[in-house]
C-alpha cells in the first residue's frame, strides 16, 4: 500500500507540473506559429529536431542505467551522478562538432545553421539536468524535478516572448529555450546536494564501468531517436520549408502529449519495476497490469480527442489557414500516440528485466522500416506520409514487444479494460462528431464529460477505485520526507 500511495503522490506532483508546463508550451507554440508562419516554424522545428537527435549521443543511455542501478543500491548515487555528468560534458563537445559538420554537409543556408547552432547549446544543460533527475527518480522523489521543469518551461516562454517583441525572429525562441534549460538545471543542482552526498573525485574504472553498462541503452536510444526524427530531416531535403512547418505543427502537438508515458512509464513505474524485478514476480505482474490500465484509461480519450478534433485544434492553436494542411498528419499521429503509450509500458518492463538488448533490436528494425517507407512515400505524399509511417512503425514495435514480454507478466484483465475503454471513447467520439462546428472550448469539456460518464456506465472505473486514489493522493502528498526511509 505504501508503494501505491508513494506512486500516486509522485503522479499527482508530476501531473500538476505537467499541467503548468503543457499550458505554457501550448501557449508559446500558438504564439510562435502566428509570429513565424509555416516556413519560420519549420526552421525552428528543424533546429529542435537536431537537438533531439544529438541529445541521444550526450545522454548515452546513462540515465536509464542510473535509475535502475541507484533504485537497487542508493549508495551509488553520489559517485554515479558526478561520473555521468563528466561523461556527458565530453559527449556534448563532440555533439557540437558533429552538428556543425552535418548541417554544412546537408547544404543548409548560414542563417539556418546559426539557429541550429544556438539551439543545440541546450545539449549540455539538458544532459546534466537529466542525470540529476535520474538520481531523484531512483529515490522516487519527484518534487524538485517537477519544479525544475516548470522553471525551465515558464522562464523559457517568458524570455522567448520578450525577445520576439524585440524583433529577434527565430533566434528568440531558440535562445530562450537554452536559458530556460540552464535555470532548470541550476534548481536541480541546488537541491540534489541536499539529497545525496556528492563525491567529486573521478575514477577511470568507474567511468569505464558506466560506459559499458550504458552502452545497450545508448544503442537503443540512438536507433529509436533517429527513427522518430529522421522524417523531419528527410522532409527538409525532399520538400520545402512550408511542408516541414505543417508537419512540425502537427508533431509539436504530438510531442506535447508524450508527457503521459514520460510520467507514468519512465518517471514513476520504471524504478518500481526495477526494484520489484528482483523481489517479487507477483508484485511485478500487478504493477505492470496497473501501469497498462492507467495508460489505457488516460491515453484512449486523449488520442481519440486528438483524432476527432484535429481540425479545430489546429485552427485554435495556430490561427492561420496555411496550417490546416497539418490536420491529416495530426490524425495519423494521434493513432501513433496511443500505440506509443502502450509501447512505453512494455519497453520499461523489458528494461526492468535486464533485456534492453531486445529494445536495441526492435529499434534497429524500426529505423530500417521507417527510413525506407519515408524515402519512398514522402516525395508523393509529403508530411502526411511521414505521419502515417510513424503510426505504422509504432504498430510494428507494439507487435514485437508483445511477442517478447514474458506471458506470466501479462493479464487478460488488460484486454477487458481495453475493450471497455474503446467502448467509452466510441461514445465520446459520437458526441464530439454530433457537436461539430462548436467552439473547441466547448468541445473539450463535452468530450471529457461524455468519456467519464461512459467509463462509469461501463464500470471501467469503480467509485471504490476513485476513493482509493483520492486517499492515496492525500497521503502521498505528505509522504516525501519519508521516501528516503522506504525500501
Amino acid at each position: 500500500m505504501k508503494t501505491f500511495e508513494q506512486a500516486v503522490g509522485n503522479a499527482s506532483i508530476m501531473f500538476v507540473s505537467q499541467a503548468i508546463t503543457w499550458t505554457t508550451t501550448l501557449g508559446l507554440t500558438a504564439i510562435l506559429g502566428r509570429y513565424l508562419g509555416a516556413a519560420g516554424f519549420g526552421n525552428l522545428y528543424l533546429a529542435i529536431t537536431f537537438g533531439l537527435i544529438f541529445s541521444v549521443l550526450v545522454d548515452f543511455g546513462l540515465d536509464q542505467h542510473l535509475v535502475r542501478a541507484i533504485a537497487r543500491d542508493r549508495s551509488l548515487a553520489g559517485s554515479y551522478v558526478v561520473h555521468a555528468a563528466a561523461i556527458k560534458t565530453g559527449l556534448a563537445l563532440i555533439a557540437y562538432g558533429l552538428i556543425f559538420g552535418v548541417t554544412y554537409f546537408l547544404g543548409y543556408p548560414p542563417e539556418l545553421r546559426w539557429v541550429i547552432g544556438i539551439y543545440t547549446l541546450i545539449l549540455f544543460f539538458n544532459g546534466v539536468s537529466t542525470t540529476m533527475s535520474a538520481v531523484f527518480q531512483a529515490h522516487e522523489r519527484l518534487l524538485h524535478p517537477a519544479i525544475s521543469t516548470v522553471i525551465e518551461k515558464v522562464s523559457g516562454a517568458v524570455i522567448a516572448v520578450a525577445l520576439l517583441g524585440l524583433g529577434f525572429g527565430v533566434a528568440a525562441p531558440v535562445s530562450a529555450f537554452v536559458a530556460g534549460a540552464a535555470l532548470g538545471a541550476a534548481w536541480k543542482a541546488y537541491h540534489l546536494r541536499r539529497l545525496v552526498p556528492i563525491q567529486f573525485t573521478l575514477d577511470a574504472g568507474r567511468l569505464r564501468l558506466l560506459v559499458r553498462s550504458a552502452l545497450p541503452f545508448f544503442l537503443y536510444w540512438v536507433l529509436g531517436t533517429v527513427y522518430y526524427r529522421i522524417d523531419v530531416v528527410l522532409l527538409s531535403k525532399l520538400a520545402d520549408a512550408n511542408v516541414v512547418g505543417w508537419y512540425g505543427a502537427a508533431y509539436r502537438l504530438f510531442d506535447t502529449l508524450v508527457f503521459l508515458p514520460g510520467i507514468i512509464s519512465f518517471m514513476i513505474l520504471y524504478p518500481i519495476l526495477a526494484r520489484l524485478a528482483e523481489q517479487s514476480r507477483a508484485d511485478l505482474r500487478l504493477a505492470i497490469g496497473n501501469g497498462l490500465h492507467i495508460m489505457i484509461l488516460t491515453g484512449l480519450p486523449i488520442c481519440t480527442g486528438l483524432f476527432v478534433l484535429a481540425e479545430p485544434i489546429i485552427r485554435f492553436v495556430y490561427g492561420k489557414r496555411e496550417f490546416l494542411n497539418a490536420v491529416p498528419a495530426l490524425q495519423f499521429l494521434a493513432v501513433a500516440l496511443f500505440l506509443l503509450y502502450l509501447n512505453s509500458i512494455l519497453a520499461v518492463v523489458l528494461v526492468s528485466l535486464n533485456q534492453e538488448r531486445r529494445m536495441t533490436l526492435v529499434a534497429g528494425l524500426a529505423l530500417i522500416v521507417n527510413f525506407s517507407l519515408n524515402w519512398l512515400l514522402i516525395p508523393r505524399f509529403q508530411h502526411v506520409a511521414a505521419a502515417a509511417v510513424t503510426a505504422g512503425t509504432e504498430l510494428l514495435i507494439f507487435c514485437y514487444l508483445l511477442r517478447h514480454i514474458p506471458k506470466d507478466l501479462l493479464s487478460r484483465e488488460s484486454l477487458v479494460v481495453l475493450a471497455k475503454g474503446v467502448g467509452a471513447v466510441a461514445i465520446m467520439a459520437i458526441v464530439l462528431t454530433g457537436m461539430a462546428g462548436h467552439s473547441l472550448l466547448l468541445l473539450l469539456p463535452a468530450g471529457g464529460l461524455s468519456y467519464v460518464a461512459s467509463a462509469l456506465l461501463l464500470r471501467l472505473v469503480s467509485l471504490d477505485d476513485v476513493r482509493l486514489v483520492r486517499q492515496a493522493v492525500r497521503r502521498g502528498r505528505g509522504s516525501e520526507p519519508a521516501m528516503a526511509r522506504m525500501p
